[in-house]
């Protein structure tokens, strides 16, 4: 007799049972093999710290959108995903992320007139540059405004081993808002995290490893939760693994220090982004068929008919078929044919339309706020002057919302090595051209007028307070201005060095539109005029 072989009645695991069995693997490692170090763990890790896309579905953003205070990390994560496919978000961020210049004066605060002579002086005046040369606020500042500009919240250790001094971000998911203080929020740290394959706690400052130990041991140190203590205290303070953070080792930087929810800021453009790729696949559809036609007619059918035809057509499916061949031989692929030959031979095209997604995408940014003319070019005329003033506008929101930030932190981290005096930071313009051209003009106005700020200056001209002061000391010290020739005054000039005459040229900030597009498009060249 022959032997059956017996059926294989093993079913193959759904979806869902599969990721439920890698997060209790995953979970299990995480207990029995904490500390596992690996170059795949220790990146993965690293990457985790800023960045956890997820591509959302019209139901989890409604969801997520309807409860923003449950949906954080969702939000945030959906903010990242649409960065990574989508260039408008991305455009988006990157404009944003730069338009602030970042340019920076001081004052001080306790000095007077007499003060500013004395060795006391110029020792916390050098610790001030020093600090000011070691910190490259204009790097860490800007990745602080991209952090923020996707997740809302940045939580940064400064660290100061080395030469330099830098800002460590924390994982924002293990950190948590819990206080708040002269200088903005306060949060509390999961140490679990340090609990996790691929994390070192030698990564990280020495407040982590004191706290970490007292954690794990027992040690009295710690004392019952209380996250609104004493700022400088708050390490003291332990909820199970969330230990409060002081304001040196975890310094938070918000968007909008008005909530203290952290739902991204540009969490709203989300439901316009969600249908980028259908609205992509329609344009394609639309593309497609426009280079499509479709060759058709009707097959005749026989002009006598009895009972002993079979069939009424002229032309039985077999020949039919091989007409339809040749014909299809003889053409390319974008005519399609239907019937040939055939009597009443036409051709079916269909029209396209190119401003599908164009319209979308306008439309989608234009409900930002932004204006479309900043980011790409289209048929429609960009207003010069409508652009410049969207531009200030736009820049106006972020000076207000992070430079009073971004003086804290040097008002706060600066004046902690000083030891008498202490000094006001304060950052001012944004990365516009006219921008910077304005404030060196106010510089000469009130030069003018006797008013001599140096500062005002350095801002003016993109420097940093010290290094102007040392290119002028350089200047002095050097003789350089005996190198120089001097200018010679135009009622000096002979009448062939001068201008042949004309109207004087207006500045960029005075032109209309027509004039812009008139000096843009050289059309004074042609009447012998001037760019």
């Amino acid at each position: 007799m022959r032997r059956n072989k017996k059926e294989n009645t093993i079913k193959e695991l759904d979806k869902e049972t599969v990721y439920s069995v890698l997060e209790f693997a995953h979970a299990l490692s995480n207990i029995y093999y904490p500390h596992i170090l690996s170059p795949d763990l220790v990146n993965t890790r690293l990457q985790e710290i800023s960045y956890s896309p997820t591509l959302p579905t019209d139901v989890s953003l409604d969801d997520s959108l309807n409860d923003p205070k449950s949906h954080e990390s969702d939000l945030r994560s959906f903010v990242e995903q649409y960065e990574l496919i989508s260039a408008p978000m991305r455009r988006i961020i990157s404009y944003m992320a730069s338009q602030l210049s970042l340019d920076l004066q001081y004052t001080v605060l306790n000095a007077k007139k007499k003060d500013y002579t004395s060795s006391a002086f110029a020792k916390d005046r050098d610790a001030v540059f020093e600090f000011l040369d070691r910190f490259d606020y204009n790097y860490h500042f800007r990745n602080i405004i991209k952090q923020i500009l996707r997740n809302e919240i940045c939580v940064c250790s400064v660290r100061d081993d080395g030469q330099t001094i830098v800002l460590q971000e924390l994982p924002i998911q293990y950190c948590k808002i819990t206080s708040k203080w002269d200088y903005g929020y306060l949060v509390d740290f999961n140490f679990y995290y340090f609990l996790l394959p691929g994390v070192s706690i030698d990564g990280y400052p020495s407040f982590f490893k004191e706290k970490y130990a007292e954690l794990f041991s027992g040690s009295s140190n710690l004392n019952k939760y209380n996250p609104f203590m004493n700022p400088a205290d708050r390490g003291n303070s332990q909820f199970v693994y969330w230990i409060s953070l002081p304001p040196d080792v975890g310094w938070v930087f918000k968007f909008d220090p008005s909530l203290v929810v952290g739902v991204p800021y540009l969490s709203s453009l989300l439901p316009e982004f969600i249908n980028q790729s259908t609205m992509r696949a329609l344009q394609k559809n639309s593309y497609m068929a426009s280079a499509t036609k479709i060759l058709a007619g009707s097959i005749p059918l026989l002009k006598e008919q009895g009972s002993k035809i079979s069939s009424a057509l002229a032309l039985d499916p077999k020949t039919t078929g091989q007409f339809l061949s040749l014909v299809k031989n003889a053409l390319t692929d974008a005519v399609k044919i239907a019937a040939a030959p055939l009597d009443q031979m036409s051709a079916i095209s269909f029209d396209g339309d190119n401003e599908i997604y164009d319209s979308y995408l306008r439309s989608s940014l234009a409900s930002s706020g932004l204006n479309t003319a900043l980011f790409y070019t289209s048929k429609l005329k960009a207003n010069a002057i409508e652009s410049q003033l969207s531009f200030q506008s736009d820049s106006l929101i972020m000076e207000q919302q992070l430079y009073p930030q971004f003086n804290a932190f040097l008002n706060y981290w600066v004046n902690k090595r000083t030891n008498k005096f202490k000094y006001k930071f304060l950052f001012e313009g944004n990365s516009y051209y006219l921008n910077r051209g304005e404030r060196f003009n106010n510089f000469l106005d009130l030069a003018n007028l006797g008013i001599v700020l140096p500062q005002k200056l350095a801002s003016a001209l993109g420097l940093k307070p010290q290094d102007l002061y040392r290119m002028m000391e350089e200047t002095n010290s050097t003789n350089f201005t005996n190198l120089l020739t001097p200018i010679i005054s135009t009622y000096q000039q002979s009448s062939k060095n001068l201008d042949e005459g004309g109207r004087p040229r207006k500045d960029d900030r005075e032109l209309t539109d027509s004039g812009e597009q008139t000096r843009s498009g050289g059309g004074n060249l042609a009447r012998g005029g001037d760019i």
